[in-house]
């Protein structure tokens, strides 16, 4: 029986004064028992928590009645378990760390274009002729993607910034969506693709993790890693508890116990 209810999700709204609200913040998660991180910075908040769904209507509510977040751009799931060991709730300067020093991302000022996983669905069911960017690491993409999506061959979501050549390969005569597992790293990467040239750009509302809710593995294959004890999720957005190298994230064989072959000869 899964009884637990899993939430990701993220809202950009500047703030003005963040130590404040991240003491806000901190003072509603204290009167729940959820685990798992909130991350606050002068561009918004970032969570992952995990918990009973009171816990987590309790601190939904506080958060858009005390804190201002009514639009938070949310994704749920469900588990055995709570799959992580504490609450953390920090100050960040970047929501996604991307470590532009040339470009001062404004999220709120932004122009986006979204297109839904409905939208999505009906563009690859008509094998529409456009480029589907994923924008996660490589291990992720390794471990599942949709179906003929490209990728940039990121180690780490900071290798974005010095991907300048790669993204200027990308057709730019048909539309480009991205996509990542909830959406916020297309949200930080958006603007950055489109510098290069990139007119026609959409992001994946809601990311994979939307898209997998709604229509499971039709053009997609393989499973869905998320940064908590789960490991990864199946089409069906059910837990694996998979075993990942140490070194570099891979899917470990039988075989193998804490790293993969490769990561095992440099040790």
């Amino acid at each position: 029986m899964l009884l637990i209810t899993n939430i990701a999700g993220y809202q950009f709204r500047h703030i003005n004064d963040v130590e404040p609200m991240h003491m806000r913040i901190q003072d509603i998660c204290a009167q729940t028992h959820l685990k798992g991180s909130i991350f606050v910075s002068e561009e918004g908040i970032n969570l992952s928590l995990a918990g009973s769904q009171k816990d987590i209507n309790f601190i939904l509510g506080n958060l858009s009645t005390l804190c201002g977040y009514s639009d938070l751009l949310l994704n749920k799931s469900y588990s055995e378990r709570i799959p992580f060991k504490r609450l953390v709730v920090k100050i960040r300067k970047e929501l996604v760390p991307i470590n532009s020093t040339t470009l001062k991302i404004n999220q709120a000022k932004q122009s986006k274009s979204y297109i839904n996983s409905e939208h999505l669905k009906s563009w690859l069911d008509e094998d529409k002729d456009f480029t589907l960017l994923d924008l996660r690491n490589d291990f992720e993409y390794e471990l599942g993607s949709f179906d003929g999506a490209k990728q940039l061959h990121l180690r780490n979501f900071r290798d974005l910034i010095n991907a300048k050549e790669r993204i200027r390969k990308i057709p730019n005569d048909k539309p480009l969506v991205t996509f990542c597992t909830g959406g916020i790293r297309c949200e930080k990467g958006a603007p950055l693709i489109n510098r290069e040239g990139i007119t026609e750009l959409y992001q994946l509302k809601g990311g994979i993790l939307d898209y997998l809710k709604k229509f499971g593995n039709r053009h997609w294959h393989g499973d869905c890693f998320v940064f908590d004890d789960r490991v990864s999720l199946d089409h069906q957005l059910n837990p694996s508890y998979a075993n990942l190298c140490r070194g570099c994230q891979r899917l470990l064989t039988d075989n193998d116990e804490t790293f993969c072959t490769s990561c095992a000869a440099l040790t």
